[in-house]
């Protein structure tokens, strides 16, 4: 094998490994039947604001991502909640399925509220944003900005007292 390929190889397992390991998301908080999903993520409203986390593309979304062999879509929103925003959450009820089996459920924040960055390599901001910017804003998902701001107002109609 030559020099370049191993340094490829190397690289390419250390990259892994970082991304991958041990991500120090605390327990899963969600009990009740387990979906099962390929990924999975959460909505979390604080104040009237949507918790949305930038990727290092300069696009938006809710923190989401893969769901783990043997892991519950609702655990997997709750641990890539918490890799992307340092947010501890519960997962609550699923607010909508996508397409391509995205599950994305209604949380809310167990602990102390102070989103952060955790995984740095993959999430360029963190935020709260008000439902009237979500239209200004580069999703990941360009239709999720018109979803999102449907099911936000929803809820907040719904239930303005519990956000």
């Amino acid at each position: 094998m030559n020099v370049d390929r191993t340094v490829k190889l190397l690289f390419a397992a250390l990259s892994w490994l970082v991304l991958t390991a041990c991500s120090g998301a605390p327990d899963c908080h969600y009990q009740g039947p387990a979906d099962q999903a390929p990924s999975a993520g959460c909505l979390i409203l604080r104040e009237g604001k949507l918790l949305l986390m930038e990727g290092r593309g300069g696009k938006f979304g809710p923190p989401g991502g893969a769901v783990e062999p043997g892991e519950s879509a609702q655990c997997g929103a709750e641990r890539e909640t918490w890799e992307e925003t340092g947010v501890a959450v519960r997962a609550m009820s699923l607010a909508t399925q996508f397409n391509n089996g995205f599950h994305l459920y209604w949380c809310q924040p167990v602990g102390d509220f102070n989103p952060h960055i955790e995984r740095p390599l993959e999430v360029a901001s963190v935020g709260l944003f008000a439902p009237e910017v979500f239209y200004d804003l580069v999703w990941r998902f360009p239709d999720q900005a018109a979803l999102i701001h449907r099911m936000v107002n929803q809820k907040l109609r719904e239930r303005p007292y519990e956000q």
